[in-house]
């Protein structure tokens, strides 16, 4: 599938303020989806098709509390904190390869297990978060970073 196929497809069940920042959006609009890399998005489809129920990543747009759970912008108050502390910041996130997410009806740990369930339908190697300061999160988080030794669908923790 071609790239504008791809976006044409992810846009049936979500809208790109979905994820990206208000500042972004409000800068790029509808053409932000520029941001997100295509293997990110060739997943996000497959998760939202696969298990058949909605995601939610960002919902500021709609009023919502989460708006840095797609593309972290430089503005963005998890990239500034990171920042002003001088630490380095590499997340997927600011790379356009990374989300978090809820699935309604499912726990992240549920997603988590379809996720590694179905690793075959994936066209590339993913990573989950499990844990986060020794405790599991309560959302998923999704990235295509991409290292030799991982496995197709690699587990960890923060």
């Amino acid at each position: 599938m071609e790239r504008a196929e791809l976006i044409q497809e992810v846009k049936k069940y979500f809208k790109i303020q979905e994820l990206v920042s208000e500042a972004v959006y409000r800068k790029h609009g509808e053409a932000a989806w520029f941001i997100f890399q295509t293997e990110i998005l060739v997943c996000l489809l497959l998760i939202r098709v696969g298990i058949g129920k909605p995601v939610t990543i960002n919902n500021w747009h709609v009023g919502g509390e989460f708006d840095e759970r797609g593309y972290r912008d430089n503005l963005c108050d998890i990239v500034v904190s990171r920042t002003s502390r001088e630490q380095l910041y590499i997340s997927g996130h600011v790379l356009g390869i990374a989300l978090d997410f809820d699935v309604k009806g499912m726990t992240a740990s549920e997603v988590r297990n379809w996720i590694v369930e179905n690793k075959h339908i994936f066209p590339c190697k993913v990573r989950l978060e499990r844990k986060y300061r020794g405790k599991e999160i309560s959302w998923v988080h999704i990235d295509t970073k991409y290292y030799d030794k991982n496995p197709k669908v690699y587990l960890f923790d923060v």
